[in-house]
């Protein structure tokens, strides 16, 4: 895992002269929060959750400080399940056939109300992430592919920020753009590595 404050710090710092480190480590959580919230390019197929008898939501096993930003498939065991919408969730008891997520958090929600537990094969998904604000590392993977893209972005807001002896919006205007270039690519990139799209029947719930 890499602790992108200390990797990027001294970084920030050299383009910012004079900048505080307390700022420039808040730009940076920042940044790295809008980077996976615009690119959804922190993706990940989670570890198995139990499916619990009487209860419908289903805590996702996620890295610690994230949260979900995006729900691209989920399986219950084998078998794919259907997206939903939330007004589409129901109490009645039954096997569930699709989800529901509501746009933030840990959670999906089951369309009915499990009638068994099932702990082994319980619920698997392809999602991507949000960083919360307490997050301090990152895989060093995710890290090495968009380090740059966090940078651009964290200095840009650092030089744009008004009435400082390190400002300076020519420059943070061109590190802006390299940020949203780097963005783009990891989009991209994101997209052209996906886990394969589960294909599921029309749903046929309640």
């Amino acid at each position: 895992m890499a602790d992108f404050i200390e990797e990027l710090s001294v970084e920030a710092l050299i383009a910012a002269p004079g900048c505080p480190e307390i700022l420039v480590e808040r730009m940076l959580h920042s940044a790295l929060v809008e980077f996976y919230r615009d690119t959804k390019a922190w993706r990940m197929v989670t570890d198995n959750s139990a499916v619990i008898k009487g209860i419908n939501s289903v805590e996702l096993d996620l890295p610690a400080d994230t949260a979900l930003a995006k729900v691209y498939w989920v399986k219950l065991g084998d078998k794919p399940l259907m997206a939903i919408s939330n007004r589409n969730v129901s109490y009645a008891v039954g096997p569930p056939k699709g989800y529901a997520f509501n746009g933030f958090g840990r959670e999906i929600q089951l369309d009915v109300v499990p009638e068994e537990s099932l702990i082994l094969d319980g619920i698997t998904a392809y999602v991507a992430l949000q960083p919360l604000n307490s997050l301090t590392e990152v895989p060093d993977d995710m890290f090495s592919l968009h380090r740059d893209g966090i940078l651009y972005g964290a200095i840009a807001k650092l030089l744009a920020t008004p009435n400082v002896a390190w400002g300076n919006l020519d420059a943070a205007a061109t590190y802006a753009s390299m940020a949203a270039s780097a963005r783009f690519d990891a989009l991209r990139q994101a997209e052209n590595n996906q886990a394969p799209v589960v294909r599921v029947a029309k749903y046929g719930g309640i």
